[in-house]
C-alpha cells in the first residue's frame, strides 16, 4: 500500500537523479575532450603535462571533503590485516649472524643439502582494504594515463567512443563476476554503444583508405 508506493517513488527519484548526473558528466567529459583537443592543436600534444595539471589543479576542490576522507581512511585502517612476508626474520635479529647472508636463509630446506629447518619470515601487516585501495589507484592511473595518451593521438570523439565501449565492457565483466541480471534497457544500450563504435571505426578506416589512395594517385 502506502509503503510500496513511497518506495517506488524513491526508486524512481534515485533513478532520475542518477541518470541526470550521468548525462551531465557525459556532457562535461565531451566539452573537456574538445578543450583538450584544441589545446593540443595550439600547443602540441603534451599529454603528460595535461595529466599532471588536470589532477593537480583539481586538488583544492577536495578540501571540503577532508573530514569524510579521514573517516573513510580510519575505516580502511580498521579492516582485517593482510600479512606480507618481506625477509627472513634472522636478518633483523641481534647478533653476528645478522650481517651474514647465506643462501640457506633464502632457499627452502627441501631445495638445499642442509637439514636445517626453513627460517621464519618477517612479515608486515597491512589492512586488506588499504591494499585494495592501492591496487585500485594503480589501475586507475594506468587507465587515465592511457586516456591522455589516446587523446594526444586521436580526436575527442574517438576518445569518447573508446571510453563508452570501455565502460560497457566493465559493466559486462561486473555482471559476470557478481552474477547480476542484465536488464533489457542495458542490452539495448549495449547494442547502441557497440553499433555506434563499429560505425565510427568503419567510417574512420574507410576515410583513411580513401586518403591513402588519393595520395598514391597524386
Amino acid at each position: 500500500g502506502k509503503f510500496s508506493s513511497s518506495s517506488s517513488e524513491t526508486s524512481t527519484t534515485s533513478f532520475v537523479t542518477g541518470l541526470g548526473i550521468l548525462f551531465v558528466a557525459q556532457v562535461l567529459s565531451a566539452l573537456m575532450g574538445l578543450y583538450t583537443q584544441s589545446t593540443y592543436a595550439l600547443y602540441g600534444p603534451h599529454w603528460n603535462e595535461n595529466l599532471f595539471y588536470s589532477h593537480f589543479l583539481s586538488l583544492p576542490l577536495f578540501v571540503p571533503f577532508l573530514p569524510s576522507f579521514l573517516t573513510q581512511y580510519r575505516r580502511l585502517l580498521a579492516a582485517p590485516a593482510l600479512e606480507v612476508p618481506i625477509a627472513p626474520r634472522e636478518l633483523f635479529s641481534p647478533g653476528p649472524q645478522r650481517s651474514i647472508l647465506r643462501m640457506s636463509n633464502f632457499v627452502p630446506a627441501s631445495l638445499t643439502c642442509s637439514e636445517k629447518p626453513v627460517q621464519s619470515l618477517l612479515k608486515i601487516r597491512i589492512p586488506i582494504h588499504l591494499v585494495s585501495l592501492l591496487l585500485n589507484s594503480l589501475t586507475q592511473y594506468a587507465c587515465i594515463r592511457g586516456v591522455n595518451l589516446l587523446g594526444a593521438r586521436t580526436s575527442a570523439l574517438g576518445v569518447t567512443i573508446v571510453l563508452n565501449v570501455r565502460k560497457l565492457i566493465s559493466l559486462f565483466v561486473s555482471i559476470y563476476l557478481f552474477g547480476n541480471d542484465l536488464p533489457l534497457g542495458v542490452m539495448l544500450g549495449a547494442a547502441v554503444v557497440f553499433t555506434g563504435g563499429g560505425i565510427y571505426a568503419w567510417e574512420g578506416s574507410r576515410r583513411q583508405k580513401k586518403l591513402i589512395k588519393a595520395i598514391r594517385t597524386v
